[in-house]
């Protein structure tokens, strides 16, 4: 029995001897500290709330921020952050995030850990090079999903219906959603949502506005109807099925869309009018390489010639309302006119061929808007002038 007991002693000093190192090394290297982030304003009003404040407090100067902090950005303000290990991070307008961890090793310097939480908004990240990507952990929660990034520079952005779209400039993510899992590589774009099965072959250009086929009716459609009338009859936003050319919507004859009419008969009018519908975008395109527009149109009666004396009154015309790089409210619009008898301006404007379908297609319409964008207000397309009759039937903005 001695000899029993000295020989199980021996065997338990053994087996300490060579596995409870490893097993301390491992508890000790598992051992993490806080690691606080630095925010600093880059512009307009920018929000947080501590974890143990009870209300909002704006972000004044540069300031370090722990876990548990929100942020948050209103329609013209911006902050970026510098993450311990050398990751950035720029929340964009109109965001909402939630730092949850950030934690570096206490003895082991690969051990890295940093979770956010986007509750809403768009936010660009750019994850740091590490010698031990194994030891490193950086995770996006959504309200409806998670995701995790590998070194690299990606936008990711959640939209009012919760549903997430992600850019990988370089790197990989990789979504978990409803128990599905998806990984995007770079220059791909990926997503989920509740009724968004997780995909990582989203087309390369993000849709910015709903409905681009004029399908809906107007009281189902996020297009809106508007009228404005100086004096003189008003004009009318009218729901049509205009004849489809052949091509324009596979095994139907009949293409849906909205006439803009103001027509006064034998009575003179020679006072503006507008009858148009209208889309809010509310959309950063600040890290947008390429914006394209496009609509189609058929111009079949106007009464002022050309696009007015300002060259700004077309019986039918597109309209971009957006902030430019300085802050300023502008307004971009392309016109189309089918007779110019007066020889009024036309600056802004097309001729097109009157009663006849005319597409119009701008693949980079960034080249063209000056000063240059950053947000997206709305879009309109309207009826412009003293009488006209036009008609639109697709709508496209979408961007890269």
């Amino acid at each position: 029995m001695a000899w029993g007991f000295l020989l199980l002693s021996f065997a338990v000093f053994v087996v300490a001897v060579v596995f409870l190192p490893a097993q301390i090394a491992s508890v000790v290297g598992r051992l993490t500290i806080e690691a606080p982030l630095e925010a600093h304003p880059i512009e307009g009003t920018v929000l947080l709330q501590g974890p143990f404040d009870t209300a909002w407090k704006q972000l004044r100067d540069s300031a370090e921020a722990t876990p548990g902090t929100r942020f948050s950005t209103d329609g013209r303000s911006r902050v970026f952050m510098e993450f311990f290990d050398g990751s950035t991070l720029e929340l964009y307008n109109n965001t909402e995030m939630v730092l949850v961890e950030s934690e570096r090793g206490r003895f082991d310097e690969a051990r890295k850990r940093v979770v956010l939480e986007l509750v809403r908004g768009r936010m660009a990240m750019g994850v740091a090079h590490t010698d031990a990507e194994e030891s490193r952990h950086v995770e996006i929660r959504t309200p409806t999903g998670h995701m995790l990034l590998l070194e690299g520079s990606y936008v990711v952005e959640v939209f009012a219906d919760e549903h997430v779209e992600v850019m990988v400039r370089r790197g990989k993510a990789t979504f978990f959603a409803d128990g599905n899992l998806a990984e995007v590589g770079a220059g791909g774009r990926g997503g989920y949502g509740p009724d968004m099965t997780s995909t990582a072959d989203l087309p390369p250009l993000a849709a910015l506005v709903e409905d681009s086929r004029l399908a809906l009716p107007l009281n189902l459609s996020p297009w809106r109807a508007f009228i404005a009338t100086e004096s003189g009859p008003s004009g009318r936003t009218i729901e049509i099925a205009a004849e489809a050319e052949p091509g324009d919507v596979p095994g139907l004859g009949r293409d849906f869309g909205y006439a803009f009419r103001r027509m006064s008969g034998d009575e003179e009018v020679n006072r503006h009018g507008e009858a148009g519908i209208a889309q809010i975008v509310n959309r950063d395109v600040r890290d947008f390489a390429q914006l394209h527009i496009r609509a189609r149109v058929r111009v079949d009666y106007q009464g002022l010639s050309g696009g007015g004396s300002l060259g700004t009154e077309y019986p039918i015309m597109i309209k971009l309302f957006y902030i430019d790089n300085h802050g300023q409210d502008q307004i971009w619009y392309q016109g189309f006119y089918a007779q110019n008898d007066d020889g009024f301006s036309v600056s802004g404007g097309t001729a097109v061929p009157a009663g006849e379908w005319v597409l119009y297609d701008n693949p980079n319409l960034l080249q063209v808007l000056n000063p240059t964008p950053v947000f997206i207000r709305r879009i309109e397309v309207l009826g412009s002038g003293w009488d006209f009759d036009a008609v639109v039937t697709e709508v496209v903005l979408e961007g890269r």
